[in-house]
């Protein structure tokens, strides 16, 4: 039985699958099986999958349904008691499947273990996923993933491994959902359990990947992870602090999709998802976009990309988290 199983969901993605294997045979940790789910590509990616002679390699196919779908079938095809994600287009530095698998022998207890990550330009370019965390290690808690998630989610689903069976008990990916399925998972992994992170980056998000759900999905005004965290406050009426960095986390994401419908769709659909923001910590962004909404959209999109729109906030940056000095409370 291998120690950890790796679960690759993988949709159209002739030009970047082999150099994602690569990753994963090149590991410093090899006591792996890696699990490759086909959700009906249309290309040749599932035949470069099946051209491997590694025993360790294991290929299902299946009518195309969605990534969800896809990492519910590869986690249920799994061996191992912990189960690693990594996407199609995605890869790991060498010494990722290592750095996890330390990361769960150092904090028992928890349900899940990260590692960050860096994300690659098209032009190569290397900017790291998580930057505000100050400290090598940290425990994830509902009082501080909210707070480090708005400067970039410390969860990144081709960065992380998960205890299989707590994955199973909170129902794993939601089936049909097109973009924030892998978010929602990880949180409501989070609200039972911690989860460790680790500040080292272990894995590369690929901007080259073929077909990408980003691009063929435009950002929803309402994502399915924002019933789960406001749930999950409605049971906790104790936690406001918590409350307020959740409300923060979505007004970024209410930003995005708000610059998406005045840069490319409806101006007025977006200011009014504008004006559902209430975090003091993008008030100003919120201003600013809705007084460039009354330009002419050519005009709005010739000022720049969402990217540098948002990474001018008002706030402070999050206040650094700090690792726990002993073994993590396990709700999980």
């Amino acid at each position: 039985m291998p120690l950890i199983s790796v679960v690759i969901p993988l949709y159209n993605k002739e030009g970047q699958i082999a150099r994602a294997l690569a990753s994963v045979l090149g590991q410093t940790f090899q006591d792996f099986e890696i699990v490759v789910i086909d959700d009906g590509s249309k290309d040749r990616g599932a035949e470069l999958v099946a051209a491997y002679s590694d025993p360790r390699i294991r290929l299902y196919r299946q009518a195309n349904a969605g990534v969800s779908v896809a990492r519910n079938r590869g986690v249920e095809q799994a061996r191992a008691e912990v189960v690693a994600f990594l996407d199609g287009d995605d890869a790991w530095y060498p010494d990722h499947l290592e750095g996890l698998w330390q990361l769960r022998q150092a904090y028992p207890g928890t349900v899940a273990w990260a590692r960050n990550y860096h994300v690659v330009d098209l032009a190569g370019v290397l900017t790291p996923g998580v930057s505000v965390v100050t400290e090598p290690r940290v425990v994830l808690t509902p009082e501080n993933f909210f707070r480090i998630a708005r400067h970039g989610t410390p969860v990144f689903s081709s960065a992380v491994a998960v205890d299989r069976a707590a994955l199973q008990r909170v129902g794993g990916f939601p089936a049909g959902v097109r973009l924030g399925e892998d978010l929602d998972t990880w949180i409501r992994l989070l609200f039972s359990g911690p989860i460790a992170f680790d500040a080292k980056p272990g894995a590369f998000y690929h901007a080259d990947g073929d077909d990408r759900a980003l691009v063929r999905n435009p950002p929803p005004a309402r994502y399915v992870f924002f019933d789960t965290d406001e749930a999950w406050v409605r049971a906790h009426p104790e936690a406001t602090q918590v409350a307020q960095d959740i409300e923060a986390f979505h007004d970024f994401f209410r930003l995005v999709h708000a610059h998406h419908q005045i840069k490319w769709g409806d101006k007025a659909a977006g200011r009014a998802v504008l004006k559902q923001c209430h975090a003091p910590v993008f008030a100003q962004e919120r201003d600013r976009l809705l007084r460039m909404s009354r330009l002419p959209q050519p005009v709005y999109r010739a000022l720049g990309r969402v990217q540098a729109v948002l990474r001018r906030r008002a706030a402070a940056p999050a206040a650094p988290a700090t690792a726990s000095a002993s073994a993590p409370d396990a709700r999980g």
